[in-house]
């Protein structure tokens, strides 16, 4: 009984040191509460033409909390969309993202996520993996615009986004 006890310890620590090593943040992070539209994005699955009206039409409005050059921090009500979940680490995510000098548009992957405190939703954690050259200009003329964040809150409400 104890061997089964510990087997099951060593497999929840290297569970949550894999997920700890994935979510690793780099560069400076900026307090941005930015609308968004995410979607499943299945490239694999369904042709470029159907994808535009199947995929997303099933989306999931939030917004974020912070964003880097990277990397983004979403606030959604649910982790669910349909019956795929954001949160799998082989899906890639389509954002919408609205910036106030217009949308682009971005394929993320989930990094991590976590439960808010109630019923607040959910932080999910992405990476950024493609984005247009000139989403990417815009992104980073945005990025210009904002202050870094110095520290976090302890608690996020989504009534404050």
């Amino acid at each position: 009984m104890e061997g089964l006890r510990n087997k099951a310890a060593a497999l929840l620590r290297d569970y949550v040191t894999d997920r700890r090593r994935t979510a690793v943040r780099r560069g400076v992070r900026y307090d941005a509460r930015l609308p968004f539209d995410v979607s499943i994005h299945d490239a694999g699955k369904i042709s470029d033409r159907r994808r535009s009206t199947a995929k997303r039409a099933i989306s999931l409005a939030g917004r974020t909390r912070d964003v880097s050059e990277n990397d983004l921090t979403l606030v959604v009500p649910s982790i669910r969309i349909g019956g795929d979940y954001l949160t799998l680490e082989d899906n890639r995510l389509r954002i919408t993202l609205a910036l106030p000098s217009g949308s682009i548009e971005l394929i993320a992957a989930p990094a991590r996520f976590e439960q808010l405190a109630g019923d607040e939703g959910y932080l999910v954690g992405v990476r950024i993996l493609e984005m247009s050259d000139d989403d990417r200009k815009l992104y980073a003329e945005h990025l210009r615009t904002l202050t870094p964040a110095d520290r976090r809150r302890d608690s996020y409400r989504l009534s404050e986004a």
